[in-house]
């Protein structure tokens, strides 16, 4: 079953970035499902929110979970 999540969400290159509710879908044969209490956000998802890195949008943000 899937799982609603919130997610920082850049929708726009160097647009602000919003909050989203999302949907994970169930993890696949060797994966988990872990529940993030708290996201890091560095230099490399400003990168990504200007376009520096990957032009194609949305991007996720967020790679330093806790």
């Amino acid at each position: 079953m899937p799982h609603s999540v919130k997610a920082v969400v850049a929708l726009a290159k160097g647009q602000p970035v919003s909050i989203k509710t999302i949907e994970v879908p169930d993890p696949g044969p060797g994966e988990v499902l872990i529940d993030v209490k708290a996201c890091g956000v560095c230099h490399t998802d400003l990168h990504y929110r200007e376009g520096a890195i990957n032009d194609e949008f949305p991007f996720l943000l967020g790679h330093e979970a806790a």
